[in-house]
């Protein structure tokens, strides 16, 4: 299994995804320190869009980690989901070349431009003002920007405290913030993850990191739905896209959403089975990489979910197995929206299927 993968189309800007799992060690700051020793040997000519770390218990684990991971602190995102292995913490993280600009936060390439970011504290409570304040904040900076949540938004990653109890909440906000956006089922919604996740508050029951592109065509910008393998989100009371491919002149991206063994129909399957519900789920990114020109091979790096951390060796195998080792993955505990997945993917893959009449990535 790769840690460290690297893409160049010749043309554009490389990228680089790195995936790390600690070892276990003697006390979260050695082994938070081990991995930061490790993540700085991985980078080689790059930079990080994000680094985002999942910690075996955020609330009490936060400040160390920061403290640690110091000189990213612009682009670090901070949640409580523990490593599947016993490890204290594992890593996810995206970078450009050096060749990329930073200024505020915004990444100003030549042809385009990107902002990772997210809110760092809440003045409201419950899921359903949380996520309605996310979505205000989210919209203030994109506006800053010059760009809209419609056209500039193009994938979050939304983490909610007890989501067996709190995901509804967040649901109800979302499509409502949505629909103020003349977002719906006729329009578009966005690329998302939503999974139990824990904040270093613990009276934060959402938070949310969101990616934001500029100076890109709206015609560049294509959704994956596969529906000969999972319904519509919108037929289940959720709003958000399965895929979206990224169009660029010398590469595609693909952004992932959170998936899980569904059917057509949006019902369940495989019950109680996490061997097959896992396959099931390989079934379904393949067919939403298929329709956009993409392979599972192409994927770059997954994150893995599992509802219950005993499952880990079971789901590995089956990961092992449909998965290229090039593709960096690690697996965490993190509940999925619906009590009956045990399993959940989530992904970013990138070719060279381009469309020479868009711009480079570059």
């Amino acid at each position: 299994m790769s840690e460290r993968t690297v893409f160049s189309s010749g043309k554009g800007l490389p990228e680089m995804f790195c995936t790390l799992t600690a070892i276990p060690g003697e006390s979260f700051a050695v082994e938070c320190k081990a991995l930061f020793d490790k993540y700085l040997n991985q980078l080689n000519g790059f930079v990080p869009v994000w680094v985002r770390l999942h910690l075996s218990d955020v609330t009490t684990q936060g400040a160390t980690a920061r403290e640690i991971f110091k000189p990213f602190a612009d682009r670090l995102a901070l949640v409580g989901q523990p490593p599947a292995n016993g490890a204290r913490l594992a890593l996810d993280a995206w970078h450009l070349s050096k060749a990329a600009l930073n200024i505020n936060g915004m990444w100003h390439l030549e042809n385009y431009d990107l902002r990772f970011f997210n809110t760092e504290t809440l003045s409201s409570s419950g899921s359903f003002d949380q996520m309605h304040e996310e979505f205000v904040n989210v919209d203030r900076v994109i506006s800053a920007d010059g760009g809209t949540i419609e056209n500039n938004l193009h994938r979050t990653w939304i983490y909610c405290r007890d989501v067996d109890n709190n995901y509804a909440g967040l649901v109800k906000a979302r499509k409502n913030y949505f629909d103020r956006c003349n977002m719906t089922a006729d329009t578009h919604y966005i690329a998302s993850t939503g999974i139990e996740g824990q904040s270093e508050k613990f009276d934060r029951l959402v938070r949310m990191d969101s990616l934001a592109i500029y100076r890109h065509e709206k015609t560049q910008i294509q959704y994956l739905y596969a529906l000969e393998n999972l319904s519509p989100t919108h037929i289940y009371g959720v709003t958000f896209e399965r895929a979206a491919r990224v169009v660029y002149g010398d590469r595609s991206h693909y952004y992932i959403s959170g998936t899980a063994s569904i059917d057509k129909d949006g019902k369940i399957l495989h019950v109680g089975d996490v061997r097959t519900q896992t396959e099931r789920v390989f079934d379904n990114i393949e067919a939403l990489l298929a329709e956009g020109n993409g392979k599972l091979s192409d994927m770059k790096q997954a994150v893995v979910y599992l509802r219950d951390g005993a499952d880990m060796n079971i789901v590995k195998e089956v990961v092992d197995r449909r998965m290229s080792p090039e593709t960096g993955r690690i697996i965490v505990r993190g509940p999925v929206c619906r009590p009956g997945w045990l399993v959940e993917i989530e992904g970013i893959a990138v070719n060279a299927q381009g469309d020479k009449k868009f711009k480079d990535f570059i």
